[in-house]
C-alpha cells in the first residue's frame, strides 16, 4: 500500500470511528456529515467519497461494530473456556462506553429509527443483534454447565433479558451516574448465582 492509499484508508477509519461515537451519543438523526468533517479537518466531499449516503455510513458502522464483536469472541465461540471472564468483559465494555459518553448500544440507538433504515442496514443490524444474543447465550450455557452460573430459564431468553437490562442501565447511567451500571452488574451477578466475593479469572 502506497502513501496515498494508506492516507485514504486512515481517513475512512477516522470517519467510521467519529460516526460511531456520534451515533451512540446523539442517534442516527442527531448528526450530519459536517459534524464529522469539521473535527477531522476534512471536507464533506471526502466523506461522500467513502460513503455516498448517510445510510451507507450507518451500515458500515454496524458492520464494523459487528466485526469487532466477532473478533473479540471468536476464540470462546470456537473452543469455549471459562464463562465468567466473558461476562465481566461485557460489563467492562458497557462501563467503557459510559466513560466515552456513549449512553446507548448500537441496537438501542437504531431501534427508534428502525423503519428509516435501508433494507441492507436493517439486515446488518439484525445480524449484529442475533450474533450478540448467540454469543451471550453460549456464555450462559457454558457457565451453567461448568458450575460458574446458576439460574432458571433458557439460555437464550436469559441472554436477551441481560442485554435488555444493560441497554436500559446505560441510559439511566447518563442521568444518574456510574452507580446505575454498577448496581445493574451486581444484580445480574446475583441472578446468575455468582457469589459477591467471587472474582473473575
Amino acid at each position: 500500500m502506497n502513501a496515498a492509499e494508506k492516507s485514504c484508508c486512515d481517513t475512512r477509519e477516522r470517519i467510521i470511528d467519529m460516526a460511531s461515537g456520534l451515533l451512540l451519543q446523539r442517534g442516527m438523526n442527531g448528526f450530519s456529515y459536517r459534524d464529522i468533517s469539521e473535527p477531522l479537518g476534512v471536507k464533506n466531499a471526502a466523506i461522500h467519497y467513502h460513503f455516498p449516503s448517510k445510510m451507507d455510513l450507518v451500515k458500515t458502522v454496524i458492520e464494523e461494530t459487528h466485526q469487532l464483536l466477532r473478533s473479540r469472541t471468536a476464540e470462546f465461540m470456537a473452543y469455549g473456556g471459562p464463562a465468567r471472564p466473558q461476562l465481566e468483559g461485557l460489563f467492562e465494555y458497557a462501563r467503557s462506553q459510559y466513560e466515552l459518553d456513549r449512553p446507548v448500544c448500537m441496537v438501542g440507538a437504531l431501534s427508534v429509527v428502525y423503519e428509516e433504515l435501508s433494507p441492507e442496514a436493517r439486515k446488518a443490524l439484525d445480524r449484529f443483534m442475533s450474533d450478540s444474543v448467540q454469543w451471550l447465550a453460549k456464555v450462559l450455557r457454558t457457565g451453567r454447565e461448568q458450575g460458574e452460573f446458576e439460574f432458571r430459564g433458557g439460555n437464550e431468553s436469559k441472554a436477551i433479558a441481560i442485554l435488555s437490562t444493560l441497554q436500559g442501565a446505560r441510559q439511566l447511567a447518563r442521568v444518574h451516574g456510574l452507580k446505575m451500571l454498577q448496581v445493574t452488574f451486581d444484580q445480574i451477578r446475583t441472578e446468575l448465582g455468582i457469589e459477591e466475593d467471587a472474582t473473575a479469572a
